[in-house]
């Protein structure tokens, strides 16, 4: 990998369980940090010269490795992180923080994303799965989104957005730009304390060091994943080290001896019990991701 001339940290044999929420999975057989675009757009060439499969990820916070790793190159945002507020607009890399983005508008009196307060998380992330909550996606507040095309930046405006899904499914996020709403500073303010609120009584539900992925299904038309979980008396089903949530239905935890196999039995498990006593399939919201590509169950 001498080829690859970038600033940005390249580690090899890397542990994807130390970069995901679910603390599970294999090892990447290179790893890179970006830190600038520039250096993003370098490494993915390089990949696809080589003939090395590619991933990129933010704060690993809805994705699961296998336990078999993967093959070629996980990219992490994590360290792309700028913030530009321009009036009612606000810039972001990909690898910015959600949290990061809420506190810095609510600096700059700016409403619209208070209901995603507590969504753990990167805007790359988010925008590609068009997070939500309390009645607020965040696709509705996207005004554009930078993306790599054939090794130059290109600006999409016409992205399209429905429910945990976006037209970005395959494309390289590099920026997003937000359109948001002039507000009072403190009304902003009490709102995203209000939301936390909500959060708190969620987050207080999760073991002391466990891993989990928040929600694992999407929520059917209609219903809520987590109630169907609960229909099926699966709350605190265990597959190994890992288990369903005696409290929010739809979360599995990991404790330290969990394995990636052990989260996959266990979403198998609730699906096909969930199905079997409400005929209704579910489908997942955490992204599964094997050797070299993400995969459907």
């Amino acid at each position: 990998m001498k080829e690859l001339e970038i600033a940005s940290e390249l580690r090899r044999k890397e542990p994807l369980s130390d970069h995901t929420y679910l603390s599970v999975g294999g090892v990447a057989e290179y790893f890179l940090f970006a830190e600038s675009i520039n250096d993003m757009i370098k490494s993915i060439e390089f990949a696809r010269e080589m003939g090395l499969p590619f991933y990129i990820i933010g704060e690993g916070s809805n994705v699961l490795f296998l336990d078999e790793g993967f093959s070629g190159m996980v990219i992490t945002t994590e360290r792309m992180d700028r913030i530009t507020i321009d009036d009612v607009n606000c810039f972001c890399e990909s690898g910015t923080l959600l949290i990061k983005i809420i506190e810095c508008c609510k600096e700059y009196g700016l409403t619209g994303l208070e209901s995603l307060a507590g969504i753990p998380g990167t805007i790359g992330g988010a925008v590609r799965m068009n997070a939500g909550a309390y009645g607020t996606e965040i696709g509705t507040l996207v005004s554009s989104v930078s993306v790599l095309k054939d090794g130059s930046v290109v600006q999409l405006e016409d992205v399209h957005f429905s429910y945990r899904e976006s037209s970005l499914k395959g494309e390289v996020v590099l920026k997003v730009t937000l359109s948001l709403i002039r507000r009072n500073k403190k009304e902003v303010s009490e709102n995203i304390e209000m939301i936390m609120k909500k959060r708190r009584g969620i987050m207080s539900e999760i073991p002391i060091d466990s891993g989990t992925c928040g929600s694992v299904f999407k929520n059917p038309e209609g219903r809520y994943a987590g109630k169907l979980i609960e229909e099926a008396n699966l709350k605190g089903k265990r597959v190994g080290g890992a288990w369903v949530s005696m409290g929010h239905a739809n979360f599995i935890f990991t404790d330290k001896t969990a394995k990636s196999s052990d989260v996959m039995d266990l979403i198998r498990l609730v699906r096909n019990e969930v199905e079997r006593n409400s005929n209704i399939r579910l489908k997942t919201e955490v992204v599964i991701v094997g050797k070299g590509q993400e995969i459907e169950i």
